[in-house]
């Protein structure tokens, strides 16, 4: 990665109340950047203003330039939330669809299957996919409008082994083609790796013995 790349993701002196305090960092085009924290830590809450679903109080975030809460078209960051989505009755084709007709200047069908490597299982219902597919199909419909941010909260949480490598095989592909990727976890050993880790304590980025003791535990 260039270092000296400028920043896609600008967070400077971020305040949420008592949720995030205080908080800057920055992610360059082509960076894993991990948030490791325990529950309750500020992780999913800071995830969701970079997202643009909750306004600040303090501080400022910018994606490209741009404000994800009031400038949501020019910023368009894509999420992964630790739930997911549910869609009985469909299959993997027709949830990707679906999606595509709500997105301006999506990805083809194809094209999103193939980077999710869901392409084998379009034809799937949702029902039959087990849960590492499922939160493959989760980043396929994230990455379906074509953004170069992507935020994943506790993205192989219930994963198991297999599941949660091919999951970061996908993210690392994705940050080599510029992609700036934010993952949210409570596990240290997935926030190793990341490129870089910030280690949120009750809403603030800690450093020293308080982040190492954090990332031990």
């Amino acid at each position: 990665m260039d270092l000296m790349k400028a920043p896609v993701i600008e967070v400077r002196d971020l305040d949420l109340n008592e949720a995030v305090r205080n908080v800057s960092f920055t992610v360059a085009g082509g960076e894993i950047y991990a948030l490791l924290g325990r529950y309750g830590s500020g992780k999913t809450t800071l995830l969701e203003i970079l997202a643009g679903l909750r306004r600040p109080t303090g501080g400022s975030v910018r994606l490209r330039g741009a404000d994800p809460y009031t400038e949501r078209d020019a910023a368009r960051p894509a999420a992964v939330w630790r739930d997911g989505g549910l869609f009985p009755g469909l299959t993997v084709a027709e949830i990707v669809d679906a999606w595509r007709r709500w997105t301006l200047d999506p990805l083809t069908r194809d094209e999103a299957l193939r980077l999710a490597r869901l392409e084998d299982l379009a034809d799937v219902p949702f029902e039959r996919l087990s849960a590492g597919r499922r939160r493959m199909l989760d980043l396929a419909l994230a990455l379906v409008g074509r953004s170069d941010v992507l935020l994943l909260d506790e993205p192989t949480a219930g994963l198991d082994g297999a599941d949660a490598s091919e999951a970061w095989s996908v993210l690392r592909t994705l940050a080599a083609h510029g992609t700036a990727v934010v993952v949210a976890t409570r596990d240290p050993r997935e926030a190793c790796l990341a490129d870089r880790v910030g280690v949120l304590d009750e809403g603030r980025l800690v450093t020293g013995r308080a982040a190492a003791r954090l990332r031990a535990a």
